[in-house]
């Protein structure tokens, strides 16, 4: 499985790129508009052909699901741990993220995913991950109820190395908005991916 996270900010031409994205074969895309307002949000996935809009996740204005009939709800570290999401969107498909392999092996089965982040040091996020990457901890991991998606850092050069050590898939975020050819560098990821491990989609 390969995700992809938008940029928080806008991108030139993002819209065009979403859909080549998706065209090439994406799996989800999460929408990290945190700033948006609901109107914005909700002209934001309406720009999204509807084809692809069960493969989107909201980070953010989870009280929309149901009115832009999006399925999938993604909940930060903070909201899962301070219980302040609402119980009811666990009728949705639900993922969350983890800063430690110890985080991971704890969660329940009502989470689909969950983010292991930084497995390298960011690329969006100057500093971050220096000196606290994660990749070395994916030989700990024993749950396996829920999916591990490998995050920070990413790249089509690395991209292999969180699937070789045990994660069930790759999120992108930096490698793909600050490369000047984000689609071909998807296409690349995508490629080796598939042709060493056979990735492919699960809900």
């Amino acid at each position: 499985m390969i995700i992809a996270l938008t940029a928080a900010e806008e991108v030139t031409s993002e819209m065009d790129i979403i859909h080549h994205l998706f065209e090439q074969g994406l799996d989800l895309l999460h929408l990290r508009k945190y700033h948006f307002t609901d109107e914005q949000m909700y002209r934001y996935v309406a720009s999204i052909d509807a084809t692809y809009h069960d493969r989107l996740v909201l980070h953010s204005h989870p009280q929309l699901s149901d009115t832009l009939q999006i399925g999938r709800i993604h909940f930060n570290e903070h909201h899962r741990q301070s219980g302040q999401f609402d119980r009811h969107h666990f009728g949705n498909i639900c993922s969350t993220s983890v800063h430690h392999i110890s985080q991971f092996n704890a969660l329940d089965t009502r989470w689909n995913y969950a983010f292991l982040s930084p497995l390298f040091p960011s690329i969006s996020k100057i500093g971050y991950g220096r000196d606290n990457a994660l990749l070395d901890q994916l030989p700990l991991r024993s749950n396996f109820d829920v999916r591990l998606i490998g995050l920070g850092g990413i790249t089509a050069a690395n991209g292999l190395l969180p699937i070789q050590a045990g994660a069930d898939g790759i999120a992108l975020l930096g490698a793909l908005w600050q490369d000047p050819d984000p689609i071909q560098h998807f296409i690349t990821c995508k490629q080796l991916c598939s042709k060493n491990y056979n990735i492919s989609p699960r809900d």
